[in-house]
């Protein structure tokens, strides 16, 4: 239940990513990169590095098939040696073309690195607890346990589509960075002891049973006692845990999951604002519109409005 509830989060989080560019790098050399508003994701597909992150002291080994995934953008550097300087991204990209993903070629031809550095984002109007959770870091090393197998066979389709892209190979590594995150979370899941937020939620029996049954039918008449039964809890249990695991109370993460559902329904654009009142549990569109206005902050006939207009792409300074 709880992989299923995590494949209904990602979906209303809208979930893309792709690659910025391949590096090829040979020592000297050292890559900063300064805050961003996406999720950024580093391969290392040969050789070795280190990873330097302002928030922390020490600095982190990465060797060829480590993946790590900075969820909130922090500011870092990737260097060649443990105390090696780090030019900022823009003067290490300089003029170079960048069609086709590079590569981008730098340092002083000593020990070569190749590494992949890529984006993830999502819908920032979701506001979905799952992003919160995420850690500052996340680094799995796919060459300690044969579990990471399937990783490790992504991370080498997304290798080949950016050495030797052939004809709708951006669509493809596309799709393959979104399965790349979501297998990096498996992994992320498989590695901690003690999940935080959401990610434990899910983890535990009775609270993710409760996400699923949210999940899998937010137009139902949910009550705080009737989702506690549900799970075999009383009505206080069930309220306490849910709200120290899930960070929100359960009655106001129903809310905002009909939120979602109903975000869905006016991008699509096929159904009346009455139709998706209905469809996510209200039994008037005026209450429907009054709750869409108070969780999203626009009301619904402006979401729909402006619902199309593409997003940004992040970027690499």
């Amino acid at each position: 239940m709880a992989l299923d509830v995590l494949t209904d989060i990602l979906a209303s989080l809208r979930l893309r990513g792709g690659v910025h560019f391949r590096c090829e790098f040979s020592a000297p050399w050292g890559m900063a990169m300064k805050p961003s508003a996406v999720a950024e994701f580093h391969l290392v597909t040969r050789g070795q590095c280190w990873l330097r992150l302002q928030r922390r002291k020490d600095v982190i080994p990465l060797l060829a098939g480590d993946v790590v995934v900075l969820p909130h953008g922090d500011p870092h550097a990737l260097v060649d040696s443990p105390g090696g300087k780090a030019l900022p991204a823009g003067k290490v990209l300089g003029h170079q073309n960048l069609e086709h993903y590079g590569p981008v070629v730098a340092g002083g031809g000593g020990i070569p690195a190749e590494i992949l550095c890529g984006y993830f984002e999502f819908d920032r109007t979701a506001r979905h607890p799952l992003v919160t959770a995420l850690p500052r870091l996340i680094h799995v090393r796919t060459a300690d346990a044969g579990e990471f197998e399937w990783l490790q066979t992504t991370m080498k389709f997304i290798g080949r589509e950016t050495r030797e892209p052939g004809p709708g190979a951006d669509a493809v590594v596309r799709r393959l960075v979104e399965v790349l995150f979501i297998q990096v979370l498996r992994a992320y899941l498989r590695q901690v002891a003690m999940p935080q937020g959401i990610l434990a939620a899910l983890a535990d029996r009775q609270i993710g049973s409760a996400l699923g049954l949210i999940h899998g039918a937010p137009d139902k008449p949910w009550s705080l006692a009737g989702l506690g039964r549900q799970v075999a809890m009383s009505r206080s249990a069930f309220a306490a845990r849910f709200a120290r695991l899930v960070g929100q109370p359960p009655m106001e993460y129903l809310a905002h999951r009909r939120m979602e559902r109903a975000r869905e329904l006016l991008r699509a654009g096929t159904l009346s604002t009455a139709a998706i009142a209905a469809a996510v549990g209200y039994q008037s569109e005026a209450a429907f519109g009054k709750a869409f206005k108070r969780i999203t902050g626009s009301g619904p006939g402006a979401f729909r409005r402006h619902a199309r207009r593409p997003g940004q792409r992040g970027r690499v300074q």
